[in-house]
């Protein structure tokens, strides 16, 4: 992430710094050419509408779809604010490399960045869900071959899930095509987290009952898919060596 900032900020000075034209945007927003540095700091301000923030990101997309690899990095780096928030949730009680996360984070919010619908609106949302869930993936890996590894032999019961870290499950549910990563953020983030359904559908440019009736059918699928997966019976203390 430090790495990801040094270099916007490097494309953001220099005699031909990276702009984006606001006076074509409006909503407001300086009627000039921004330097991406400088737009982050807008974009981060209350002041500044919910549709100067959508249009600015529209612009954002099509220049890193169609500019090459410099708006990559510059829409990278106006998104990592919320990238650092994602990341250092997926943090907490972690266990391996935090450049794991970090790496998988930024790589996430790129993947979706190159195809994401320009007109898809709520862009800044989707794109750091996105990579919050490909950030997840790193947990789960970690915490697999955390229970397939003891520091000597011992008879344990099967480790279980973390019950504090649901984002792994739904992670999960995500490889296993039971969910799609916008149904996974969207039940991380009405269920797990702080926000309303009713915001969720705001952000998203829907109705609130269509946001509703999504929620349940992931939801339905999701304790369907883990009803599937529950074990008949307590399984049998079992004996692992040192790996």
């Amino acid at each position: 992430m430090n790495a990801a900032e040094s270099a916007f900020r490097l494309l953001c000075t220099g005699p031909q710094p990276l702009t984006i034209d606001c006076a074509r945007i409006g909503h407001g927003l300086p009627r000039q050419r921004v330097p991406l540095v400088e737009l982050r700091n807008l974009l981060l301000a209350r002041a500044t509408t919910k549709a100067a923030r959508e249009a600015v990101w529209r612009q954002l997309v099509i220049a890193a779809q169609n500019d090459g690899p410099a708006w990559v990095l510059g829409a990278v780096g106006v998104a990592l604010p919320g990238l650092r928030k994602a990341a250092g949730k997926l943090m907490k009680d972690y266990t391996g490399d935090p450049d794991d996360i970090d790496s998988e984070v930024l790589a996430g919010f790129t993947a979706r960045l190159k195809e994401v619908d320009p007109d898809a609106g709520s862009l800044a949302t989707r794109l750091v869900q996105a990579a919050q869930s490909a950030g997840a993936t790193v947990r789960a890996a970690e915490w697999d071959y955390a229970t397939r590894t003891t520091p000597q032999w011992e008879s344990f019961e099967p480790r279980q899930p973390d019950q504090g870290h649901e984002d792994l499950v739904l992670a999960e549910a995500v490889r296993e095509h039971v969910l799609t990563a916008d149904e996974a953020s969207l039940i991380l983030s009405t269920r797990l987290e702080d926000m309303r359904l009713h915001k969720a559908a705001e952000e998203l440019g829907e109705s609130y009952f269509r946001v509703l009736r999504a929620r349940k059918k992931a939801e339905a699928a999701l304790l369907s898919w883990l009803d599937c997966r529950a074990p008949e019976k307590k399984s049998e203390p079992v004996c692992k060596k040192t790996t």
